[in-house]
């Protein structure tokens, strides 16, 4: 891939490589044993990233798993542009996907079976039955497209992959006449069999998991889902919606605040200058998108683009497009705006702003899309619920650290009133349907740095020591190193790291086999690489009785060349990245012999690596060597821009132990209004203040802080991201992150020491699991705070456990479930 897989999209990726071989495996041995699998992942995710991983593995293999080369996958949609976009976004992704590897079905396609090793694309049309392409022996034609399937499904049913994208789609059932997709899944009698193996991909599965289960073939159903907070914490969505609306009791504001979403557009493409100027980037040119009824009058058009233009200076009727179903350019108010298909908005710089009506074509991203302006009216929800789905790509791919109003999409909607408002964001919290993962604002206020505070506040705060947690699933860390070591050279700071990492995994392995070698076990682990045992038997021909045969006879063989190679094949996704290959290249150079047998040092090569202990001896030594480059390059790679800092995040998260990062406190951000707004926060409003709503415990806390005269500023924690102080915990197998709410900074004897205090309640599942892991990290980090504190209330009084003791530690060590409570009691003082 030349993408690097956000951690959920590696899993995905795994789980589904896996569905798929074990789909195979049982077809193979029963031709009656059928198959779903379904990807799950909601709006954003990135599937076609995660498909793309899927068949390049399945074709060519990986450090996991073997490649298949008999793997062909028929990729099917109902849409010919979605199709179109999905090549060009597994082009760009993969490494190894070229174009010769994906092939549109068109009118010219007439092949008996479909080829080893490609993709095939497929629109349901091209099976209709009014379509050439679905009759053989026509107009030429040899194949239809059904037997072509078919020959397939009975020659190669076992590598024979079926997608169904969007698979939400195409799953009714009209009566007797079954759609074009369940044919293909299903069969039809003395055409085409059942496929054997169908995979799904859809934000809303319902529907194709309801179809799957209704239909008449019985299939083992394996779902994989990507979890929402995961696509949430990638930075591949834009964290925040804001909705603007006439408030309660006015009349409709459509060209209002259609200047309004046009001041917004200038206001993103000032932002995005800077930031691009800061950080020697191409900047973003945002885009706005305009939402009109499906047949809006003269006079609507008018005023919008009356409005448009009055308060954009400077744009030309060149920049302004439409994607209306209609295809042709529009004449209005003196302006001809021209038609443009959805998939070119993205890549053409000239285009600021696009006309729609329904939402725009589905597959289709437009990450600079970041200002929408809809005049459809609440009952045409979908329609915008949809569009917004369209807009919440991050254009960088990637969440903005320093200006966080950067991750925001901006919609204005002056034919909602408030309630109809809520009713979105409310949607949207749940999840019910297409909605993206994302947070909905209605009320939004912008934030700075409070530059009324002490200039030192900042820095200590981006020193404090925060975490990156694991994913739920690493790479070899073979793989990680040389990722790592790619990274420091291409950035200059260890100038020779690949060649370092050949030369002390080389180290390794020779150590490794030095010590095999002592005890006599190399040798014989090749002797039985070298030789094959073959089992000889007989069977009654001739002879009168079972009597007469010879007994079965047990004999070595020598492996073949070619034999030897399979072997080394298999070394060299056991010892990834080349290093097999470079061990090999060594011994071959080291006998300094032009007679020596590279097939030899294939053997011996595939001897050390199909052994457990030097796998994990050279797995061991490349993640010792991960943990020491990033400890020592961290300074370096922390002054790095911001683009190439965050490739280094996934080379932290793949280890099997969290790992220290840096804590990026935004330059501004836009967060929502509360009733009550804080004096002192490290970032403020025009006015100096912070606006939080605060409940129960977490109130009762900020207020005592504020009220001591020593107190000089404080910091909401954010829930996630880079601005985030974060503290790691283990939950059931994983590691998890929590988020202290509270960073304090006190006047003290010492000068200004910063502190943390938890408001932690005792009565969810995980309570003890993170109090455990506060307390682990006050152990390694107390040095740096002044109180370390979590805080509970119990029967009316607030209550601190003092996580700088190591006493208190040592009582935390103990809880169980369910026991914080009892610890506060016993051993917490009151809080003041």
């Amino acid at each position: 891939m030349r993408y690097t897989l956000k951690d959920y999209q590696l899993s995905s990726s795994t789980e589904i490589v896996k569905a798929l071989r074990r789909a195979g495996a049982a077809w193979e041995a029963d031709n009656d044993d059928y198959w779903s699998v379904i990807l799950s992942a909601p709006t954003g995710a990135g599937k076609t990233v995660i498909a793309a991983s899927v068949i390049e593995t399945l074709f060519d293999g990986s450090s996991t798993f073997a490649e298949d080369p008999l793997a062909t996958v028929l990729w099917v949609t109902d849409d010919p542009a979605l199709n179109e976009q999905t090549k060009r976004n597994m082009l760009q992704a993969s490494s190894v996907l070229g174009p010769s590897r994906l092939i549109t079905i068109d009118s010219g396609f007439d092949e008996p079976v479909f080829g080893a090793r490609q993709v095939y694309f497929l629109n349901i049309q091209k099976l209709a039955r009014s379509n050439p392409l679905s009759r053989g022996n026509t107009n030429g034609r040899t194949y239809s497209l059904w037997s072509t399937i078919s020959n397939t499904i009975t020659s190669n049913g076992s590598h024979f992959y079926v997608v169904i994208d969007e698979a939400h789609r195409g799953m009714r059932n009209e009566g007797d006449r079954r759609t074009i997709v369940s044919r293909i899944i299903n069969g039809q009698t003395g055409i085409n069999p059942p496929a054997p193996t169908v995979w799904g991909i859809s934000a809303t599965p319902e529907r194709f998991m309801a179809a799957i289960e209704r239909w008449e073939v019985e299939r083992t159903n394996k779902p994989v889902t990507v979890p929402l907070e995961d696509v949430r914490a990638s930075g591949l969505l834009k964290d925040k919606i804001i909705l603007d609306n006439p408030s309660a009791g006015q009349a409709e504001g459509d060209t209002t605040l259609t200047r309004a979403a046009v001041k917004q557009t200038l206001q993103f493409e000032e932002d995005w200058n800077k930031y691009a100027l800061a950080q020697n980037e191409p900047p973003v040119l945002p885009v706005l998108v305009v939402q009109v009824p499906n047949t809006p009058s003269d006079g609507e058009m008018s005023e919008i683009l009356g409005a448009v233009f009055g308060a954009w200076e400077g744009l030309k009727d060149r920049n302004v497009v439409n994607t209306f179903g209609e295809h042709t350019a529009i004449s209005v108010a003196g302006h001809t705006i021209g038609y443009m298909a959805p998939q070119d908005i993205q890549d053409d710089l000239d285009v600021r702003v696009v006309l729609c009506k329904d939402a725009i074509s589905t597959g289709w991203d437009c990450p600079r899309a970041e200002v929408l302006v809809s005049m459809r009216r609440a009952q045409d929800y979908t329609y915008i619920a949809q569009l917004i789905g369209r807009m919440v790509r991050t254009p960088l791919a990637r969440r903005i650290a320093t200006d966080q109003s950067l991750n925001d999409v901006h919609c204005y909607l002056p034919r909602f009133d408030s309630q109809q408002v809520q009713e979105i964001v409310t949607r949207f919290a749940e999840g019910r349907s297409d909605e993206p993962p994302v947070e909905v604002v209605t009320n939004a206020v912008r934030v700075w740095r409070n530059e009324t505070l002490l200039p030192e506040l900042f820095d200590m705060t981006q020193a404090l020591p925060t975490y990156v947690v694991p994913g739920k699933i690493y790479r070899s860390q073979i793989s990680r190193l040389t990722t790592l070591a790619t990274l420091l050279s291409g950035d200059h700071i260890v100038e020779d790291a690949l060649a370092q990492v050949r030369m002390q995994l080389n180290g390794v392995l020779a150590i490794q086999r030095q010590g095999l070698e002592s005890d006599g076990t190399f040798e014989k682990a090749l002797q039985r690489l070298r030789s094959l045992r073959v089992e000889r038997s007989y069977a009654l021909l001739a002879a009168e009785s079972m009597d007469d045969l010879p007994p079965e006879v047990l004999y070595d063989m020598d492996r073949d060349d070619n034999n030897i190679e399979d072997l080394y094949r298999v070394a060299k996704r056991k010892l990834p990245e080349g290093v097999a290959s470079s061990y090999w290249n060594d011994l071959v150079i080291s006998q300094g012999d032009d007679d020596y047998d590279p097939i030899e040092a294939k053997a011996v090569t595939a001897a050390l690596a199909l052994h457990p202990e030097v796998i994990e001896a050279v797995e061991a030594a490349a993640e010792h060597q991960v943990r020491t480059w990033l400890r020592v390059h961290q300074p370096s790679i922390s002054k790095l821009p911001d683009a190439r800092k965050v490739v280094y995040e996934p080379v932290k998260r793949e280890t099997r132990e969290p790992e220290l990062s840096d804590l990026v406190l935004p330059e501004t951000k836009v967060v929502s209004d509360a009733d009550e707004r804080w004096a002192k926060h490290l970032l403020c409003d025009e006015k100096g203040e912070f606006p939080s709503a605060l409940k129960g415990w977490e109130r009762k806390v900020l207020v005592r802080e504020l009220a001591d005269n020593d107190l000089i500023g404080w910091y909401r924690n954010p829930t996630g991201g880079s601005s985030s102080l974060r503290v790691p915990y283990r939950s059931t197998q994983f590691d998890r992150a929590m988020y202290p709410d509270f960073i304090l900074f006190h006047r003290t004897d010492e000068g200004v020491k910063a502190s943390i205090v938890d408001p932690h309640g005792f009565h969810l599942s995980d309570a003890s699991a993170k109090l455990k892991g506060l307390a682990r990290y006050a152990e390694v980090h107390e040095a740096k705070f002044g109180r370390i504190e979590a805080v509970a209330e119990i029967d009316g009084v607030l209550l601190a456990l003092d996580l700088r003791s190591a006493a208190i530690r040592g009582a935390i060590r103990e809880v169980g479930e369910g026991g914080v409570r009892a610890l506060f009691e016993g051993h917490a003082g009151r809080y003041s």
